[in-house]
């Protein structure tokens, strides 16, 4: 609860500390005892990084948009081996996550040019990446004839590209953001 600052005729409040950068363990106990996520207010290129307290570590986990696995600093090989088998076994579930958060800090634009889609991975970064989908390759021309720009959207709910936003939700067409934005 914040509390009065000052004397009491100002009637400023602040807060009785700094809030806390979000901070979300994706993978636990790899290897055991280490916790691995990423802070809200973070570098904009997807990584890993140890956010238990009693490590700093980090992997980079893209470069320009294509999947790599690059440790930042010295970690030791036991913890890079166990990671390394983890992010390549539950890679789609970290990824989804990391565009879950890419979305809610708006680090994801969508240029729309039909039929061509624009995504914009970090838009005003040094890692600012782009993906240009030709819709053409997904839907034949009776399907893009219904298309129109006020019907696509990026949906933070489902963390992906929905089309045809003014259907019932089980006929709108939702292609998962993770697997547009990065390759190998």
């Amino acid at each position: 609860m914040p509390r009065s600052a000052g004397s009491r005729s100002t009637g400023i409040a602040v807060p009785d500390r700094k809030p806390r950068a979000w901070m979300p363990a994706i993978l636990r106990d790899v290897p055991s005892g280490h916790k691995w996520g990423w802070y809200s207010r973070e570098d904009q290129r997807m990584h890993l990084q140890s956010v238990d307290g009693k490590y700093k570590y980090k992997v980079w986990l893209e470069l320009s948009g294509r999947r790599v696995f690059e440790p930042e600093g010295k970690i030791p090989s036991k913890t890079i081996k166990a990671l390394r088998e983890v992010v390549s076994s539950s890679r789609q579930f970290i990824e989804d996550n990391w565009v879950a958060l890419m979305l809610e800090l708006d680090w994801l634009a969508l240029h729309i040019a039909l039929p061509k889609l624009t995504l914009v991975a970090y838009p005003n970064s040094t890692n600012k990446f782009s993906r240009v989908i030709d819709l053409t390759t997904w839907l034949n021309p009776q399907q893009l004839a219904t298309l129109t720009p006020d019907v696509i959207e990026l949906n933070h709910e489902m963390v992906a590209l929905r089309l045809w936003t003014n259907r019932p939700e089980e006929q709108a067409y939702d292609v998962r953001l993770s697997r547009l934005l990065w390759s190998d």
